[in-house]
C-alpha cells in the first residue's frame, strides 16, 4: 500500500481535478509528498493557499493512523491507473483521482443506479425493493447511496436478488452513516459487493459532500432511475450529474398529489424515460430478459462439506440473513449441533456471521 497517495485526498483545498494533476506529474504520492514548494507550485500548479494548505497538512498528518485504520476496516484504494477501477466512472467530467473501497469492485458494466427520498412512501419502498430484486435477479449491479428509504429499500432488493450491489459513502469509510445501516453494509460487503468512497479514512459524513457523492452514483452506471423525489431534493442533484455524463434517466411515475412525487413526475415532463417495471430497464439496453442461476454448488464442494453442512449451508443462502432461532426451527437439529457445524461452516470460509448475531454466506 502506498500510505501517501492513500492520504493525500484528505488534504483540504486539494479538490479531485488538482489532485489527478498532482498524480499525472509526480506519478506517485510518495514523491508528491516529498516534493518541494517550488516542485509543487510549477509542475503541480498548486494556488497558494492550496500550497500552505498540503504544507500544513504534511506536517500534522498521522499516516500510522490512516494505515491502521484502512489496516483494521479492510480499506483498499485504487487510483485511475489501475485496472479495478470503475470503467464507467473514470470515464466522467471529473473523476475521484483515489478511490477508496471495502468489498469487491464491480467488473461488469451492467450497472444501474436508483435513488430516491429519504422519507419514502410504502409504494416508494416497495418499488425500490422490487425492481433492484428483479434486476439483480438478471445479473444487474444495483448503486445507491446507502441512505435511509429508497436507497436502502434498492440495497436490500438486490441482495435479495443475489446480485452485487454497490453503496457510495460520503465519508471515510472507517464512519458509518446512517449509523442504522451498518448491518445492511456489512451484509453488501458479505455478499460480494462493497462500499465506496472518494473521501480519505477519518473524514466525517458532512452535508457539503453528499451533492459530491452523487456524481459517483451517476457516474457508476448505464443509467439512474428516480423513485420518488421532492421537487428539490438531491436525487435530482444526481439525475443532473447523469445527464452532463451522457446517462439515461428513467422515473418511476407518482402521485401527482404528494410532494414525494413532484420531482420525479417532473423529470418525465421533461424527457426522462417512465419505469414501471424491471423490464424497462432491460429492454432499453437490451439486456437478456433471464434470471441468472446462483450457484453455490461448486463453492461447497470445493470446501468438502459433509451431508449436514450442506443442508445447513443451503438454509444460509436462501435468505439475506437468518438468525439461529431460524435455522433451529428450519434444520430441526439441536443448539449443540448446530453451534457446532455453524462454527466448522465459518471455519471453512462459506459462512460467516454478521455484526448482529445473524448468519450470512461468504463472498
Amino acid at each position: 500500500m502506498d500510505i501517501y497517495t492513500a492520504s493525500i485526498p484528505g488534504c483540504p483545498w486539494l479538490g479531485s481535478k488538482t489532485i489527478r494533476h498532482l498524480l499525472s506529474v509526480f506519478k506517485t504520492g510518495e514523491k508528491i509528498w516529498n516534493a518541494t514548494s517550488v516542485e509543487l507550485c510549477e509542475k503541480g500548479k498548486l494556488t497558494s493557499k492550496q500550497l500552505n494548505s498540503f504544507l500544513k497538512y504534511r506536517k500534522e498528518a498521522d499516516l500510522e493512523k490512516i494505515y491502521k485504520l484502512m489496516q483494521n476496516f479492510n480499506i483498499k484504494y485504487c487510483t485511475l491507473n489501475d485496472e479495478v477501477y470503475p470503467k464507467l466512472l473514470a470515464n466522467t467530467i471529473n473523476p475521484p483521482p483515489v478511490l477508496y473501497y471495502r468489498g469487491e469492485l464491480p467488473v461488469t458494466d451492467r450497472i444501474i443506479s436508483i435513488v430516491g427520498i429519504r422519507k419514502a412512501t410504502v409504494y416508494g419502498v416497495k418499488t425500490a425493493k422490487e425492481i433492484a430484486k428483479e434486476l439483480s435477479e438478471r445479473n444487474v449491479v444495483i448503486v445507491s447511496g446507502g441512505a435511509r428509504g429508497i436507497d436502502s429499500a434498492a440495497h436490500k432488493g438486490a441482495l435479495e436478488g443475489k446480485s452485487a450491489t454497490v453503496t457510495v459513502a460520503a465519508c471515510g469509510l472507517d464512519k458509518t452513516y446512517p449509523a442504522e445501516n451498518r448491518n445492511l453494509f456489512e451484509k453488501i460487503i458479505a455478499h460480494g459487493g462493497c462500499i465506496i468512497s472518494e473521501y480519505a479514512p477519518g473524514t466525517p459524513p458532512l452535508g457539503r459532500q453528499f451533492p459530491a457523492r452523487n456524481r459517483i452514483i451517476a457516474g457508476m452506471t448505464r443509467g439512474v432511475i428516480v423513485i420518488e423525489a421532492a421537487e428539490k431534493s438531491g436525487s435530482l442533484i444526481t439525475a443532473d450529474f447523469a445527464l452532463e455524463e451522457g446517462r439515461d434517466i428513467f422515473a418511476v411515475p407518482g402521485n401527482i398529489w404528494a410532494e414525494s412525487s413532484k420531482g420525479t413526475n417532473k423529470l418525465l415532463k421533461i424527457g426522462a424515460f417512465c419505469c414501471t417495471s424491471y423490464e424497462d430497464i432491460l429492454s432499453e439496453y437490451g439486456w437478456e430478459n433471464k434470471k441468472e442461476i446462483k450457484c453455490k454448488k461448486d463453492k461447497t464442494f470445493n470446501k468438502q462439506l459433509t451431508l449436514e453442512e450442506e443442508v445447513l449451508y443451503r438454509f444460509c443462502s436462501e435468505s439475506v440473513e437468518i438468525t439461529e432461532d431460524e435455522l433451529l426451527i428450519k434444520t430441526g437439529m439441536s443448539l449443540k449441533t448446530l453451534k457446532s457445524l455453524l462454527l466448522q461452516l465459518q471455519l471453512k470460509g462459506v459462512v460467516m456471521q454478521t455484526p448482529s448475531g445473524g448468519f450470512v454466506i461468504s463472498g
